[in-house]
């Protein structure tokens, strides 16, 4: 089982969420958070410091561990994990990794996107309201 980290990015009540690539091979088009996978020894708070930077072009503060969720589909573990940016805006560093990005509350996101077109982690929050009324 692989471990990954999302990055909940918040700014006031808004939460970034991104389509994934087209050119993805896991889960092309998809909303998703930006994510990671744990590389060998590093902490979920380590993944999201790196990933958004690779990916978002923006360094974080960590808020806290809000959940983990055991996605067997994808053989995954997945640590949702509350950030806010520490410098500026977050941007597309890559067009083969992220498509588009927006700011949207959790209830606009879920009233807006199906479970066919958002990612396992987004299905797994949905269900589970309980965890994300908290951010």
């Amino acid at each position: 089982m692989k471990n990954h980290a999302a990055i909940i990015l918040k700014n006031k009540d808004k939460i970034l969420f991104v389509q994934r690539s087209a050119t993805k091979k896991s889960l092309p088009n998809i909303w998703a958070f930006p994510s990671g996978t744990m590389e060998e020894g590093e902490s979920p708070e380590k993944t999201v410091e790196r990933e958004s930077i690779e990916e978002l072009g923006i360094r974080v503060e960590v808020e806290q561990i809000l959940a983990t969720a055991e996605l067997p589909e994808l053989d995954a573990k997945l640590y949702f994990v509350v950030c806010l940016s520490k410098d500026g805006e977050p941007k597309k560093i890559d067009p083969n990794e992220i498509q588009a990005i927006r700011w949207m509350t959790f209830n606009e996101f879920f009233n807006e996107y199906s479970d066919d077109q958002i990612g396992h982690g987004l299905i797994y929050l949905r269900k589970h309201p309980e965890i994300w009324e908290k951010v």
